[in-house]
């Protein structure tokens, strides 16, 4: 899976290994960045073919984001590389 090409954008550094996010965030490490005054959080490559969340903070963000990811997971198809990922990430144990 192609992940979009962060050159340029205002990437915010986020713990991963932080309680306090989402499993899935903490397995899969979306992207997150800042557009604007707004925090986007992706998967893939770009937001109309990843996972994309988007928020007036890093958390709704991460929040819309993960919503966006069960939502693609419930519904993937065969051929949807970033649902397919995404899945195989989940089945992982820590």
């Amino acid at each position: 899976m192609k992940q979009m090409n962060m050159d340029g954008l205002q990437v915010v550094e986020v713990n991963y290994q932080s309680a306090d996010l989402p499993e899935g965030v903490r397995k899969i490490h979306p992207v997150v960045y800042k557009d604007g005054d707004s925090f986007c959080c992706l998967l893939g490559p770009d937001p109309t073919e990843g996972i994309f969340g988007c928020g007036g903070t890093q958390e709704e963000a991460v929040a819309d984001w993960e919503r966006h990811m069960k939502e693609r997971v419930a519904e993937h198809v065969d051929g949807d590389e970033v649902a397919e990922e995404v899945m195989r990430a989940l089945a992982e144990k820590d």
